[in-house]
């Protein structure tokens, strides 16, 4: 009785139908590869929430909360209340709030034994919680709503329990851009903008509100654009209904950069150039983003050269214009034979989307090709030239460079640029991924390198999904292919910070590839069909002998049947012993591999013992 070893290439193979990945693995979340052998992704833990909207949201401190009937314990972080009279535990944050918006407070309760304790934001009650554990609620503010100490929540007279964390923030605000830096003193930083929105985090997590006072909101979620101009001119018939595929009208992004140690930023909604002084801030922590004097206005983004040029990308509301300040001086920007500002519109039917760094030039992208700028010094200053056509940017995040080379996403095909031109970058995920994305939520979408694993990381909105809650991966070193479900909506990689830092969509920080604990999401991996018998003939399994790390942080399930498109049938799963016995029966198999949840499992060869077999 022969041993057949799965021997199935790294990296996933998802596109066009289910025997097109026959012998390649076909689906799954959170794995990549080493060598050639599975393993999970890194784990991540929170780090910090920068959409807390309660000033002193920490129970470690002291100030700005009014307590009444409850124990406040400093020390250890923690509220405790128990039975005699009704209390509360407020903040006053009516300052952040707005009128008929929706709010999410979340409550940890490490013990509750008696009574209810009932979550408030300023002054409209959620719903009763009487049990222990981490509450989750929503709550829609009124057309007007008390400026008091009224967020928080309140007790009955007969709890007894203690609360160990409060987090309010607004429902869907989402950060869409993000950049993370070291300044001089070597004090990291993140910085991450939402449409309403700008902060900082440091080191010890943190976060300071630095939105500027000229700044001006921009549009929280990508819309239908179901009024004038949503449509093309002429198109369709009179009296005929029209089809709801309105032009999109994106969310408001981000682009954000260090200039030296301080910070310069432009949302695309606002248009203003934003400069963060990290020296003043140091002496005053108030200290807030402030528009930079003579920039130019109604700009769509920005990207800071190597040279130390600022670069404005759809400059004064030219979508083609790319105008520079002077070398080293971000406050002068008209051109003068006695300095390098300058400008040029650049010979292009698309819109500047975005800019990046790499190696010897800076890369620019539109909706429709791809330029680089390289400095040649007085007159000229930059040289400009096109290195790619039909390889526009799909959304202002959904770009990264890495060293040399630049990835992103473009309207139906992922691109490299690879030092010299702009390529296409052959993706075997390519149906996967352009056919299951919510293509009105893609300027949701935002991209970020993963170095310590030579990957890059996009993430976009699944289907019917507002927020991105899947990820496309490419390993540019062994150059395959990983996808999966992972909800993010912007970061950085590591380098300032130890570790990469993400956040997700409830606006929570979290420091990635550490450990391997995933939130309690399914860690897996799937293959495609595998042959194992032709003609009249049919293979009987009857033995299977895996190789671990460690025995038994994996669990296999097989999935078998006769002829492609039946009807599979299941085996399993099996927590695999060497060897172990297993009883199936099938022309084609599939494989399903479950990890143990915060395990750093490895998975070498799988063998099964195959006989040939009749269907009875």
């Amino acid at each position: 009785m022969p041993l057949v070893k799965l021997d199935i290439p790294a990296g996933i193979y998802n596109h066009g139908n289910d025997l097109d990945s026959k012998g390649r693995w076909r689906d799954s979340s959170l794995v990549r590869w080493n060598n050639n052998a599975p393993q999970p992704v890194g784990g991540f833990a929170e780090f910090a929430n920068i959409e807390q909207l309660l000033t002193h949201g920490s129970l470690e401190n002291s100030t700005g909360w009014t307590a009444s009937n409850v124990t406040h314990d400093t020390t250890n972080g923690q509220v405790t209340f128990t039975a005699g009279s009704a209390g509360s535990f407020l903040q006053d944050i009516s300052t952040d709030l707005e009128v008929s918006k929706v709010y999410v407070i979340e409550i940890t309760v490490s013990a509750l034994t008696a009574g209810s304790i009932t979550p408030t934001v300023a002054g409209t009650t959620g719903s009763a919680i009487t049990a222990a554990g981490t509450h989750t609620q929503e709550i829609t503010l009124p057309g007007s709503f008390a400026t008091a100490a009224s967020t928080g929540f309140n007790t009955s007279s007969t709890a007894v329990g203690t609360v160990t964390s409060i987090i309010v923030r607004k429902k869907g605000r989402q950060s869409r851009g993000a950049h993370a830096w070291t300044t001089l003193d070597g004090s990291p930083y993140l910085a991450a903008g939402s449409y309403n929105r700008l902060v900082v985090l440091n080191g010890n997590g943190t976060v300071y509100d630095i939105t500027p006072n000229s700044f001006t909101a921009g549009t929280e979620i990508a819309t239908e654009n179901l009024g004038y101009g949503g449509k093309t001119y002429g198109q369709g018939f009179y009296g005929v209904e029209r089809e709801r595929n309105y032009a999109t009208a994106p969310a408001t992004t981000w682009s954000l950069d260090n200039w030296g140690e301080d910070l310069v930023a432009c949302s695309d909604a606002d248009g203003k150039l934003y400069d963060w002084d990290k020296s003043a801030f140091d002496a005053d922590p108030t200290t807030i983003a402030a528009q930079v004097t003579n920039a130019p206005t109604d700009n769509l983004a920005i990207v800071v050269t190597a040279e130390r040029f600022v670069f404005c990308l759809g400059a004064d509301g030219n979508t083609r214009k790319v105008q520079w300040c002077d070398r080293e001086n971000l406050t002068v920007w008209s051109p003068q034979v006695t300095n390098e500002a300058g400008d040029l519109e650049l010979q292009t039917p698309g819109d500047l989307m975005a800019g990046c760094r790499v190696r010897g030039r800076t890369l620019l992208l539109t909706t429709t090709d791809c330029w680089t700028a390289t400095y040649q010094g007085p007159p000229i200053v930059f040289g400009f030239q096109k290195i790619g056509d039909s390889c526009g940017l799909v959304g202002r995040n959904m770009l990264s460079s890495v060293g040399p080379a630049a990835f992103w996403m473009g309207y139906n095909n992922f691109f490299v640029y690879d030092g010299s031109t702009a390529q296409v970058l052959p993706c075997e995920v390519h149906d996967k991924v352009f056919t299951e994305m919510n293509r009105d939520k893609l300027s949701h979408g935002w991209c970020v390198s993963n170095q310590k694993y030579n990957e890059v990381w996009w993430f976009y909105p699944g289907e019917s999904a507002d927020e991105s809650t899947r990820y496309v991966a490419y390993d540019y070193r062994e150059r395959h292919w990983l996808i999966g479900s992972l909800t993010r909506v912007t970061g950085d990689d590591s380098g300032s910070f130890d570790d990469p830092l993400w956040v997700g969509d409830d606006g929570k920080v979290y420091r990635q590839e550490l450990g391997y604990g995933h939130g309690g999401s399914e860690v897996f991996l799937e293959s495609g069909p595998i042959n194992f018998a032709d003609g009249e003939n049919v293979a009987r399994v009857t033995e299977l002998i895996p190789e671990e790390k460690t025995q038994g942080d994996v669990s296999l399930t097989f999935k078998t049947r006769f002829y492609p498109n039946d009807t599979e049938t299941t085996h399993g799963p099996f927590n695999p012993a060497n060897p172990t016995s297993v009883r199936f029966t099938g022309r084609q198999l599939r494989m399903r591999i479950v990890g143990d949840a915060g395990q750093n499992w490895r998975l070498g060869d799988v063998r099964l013992r195959v006989t040939n077999g009749g269907q009875r």
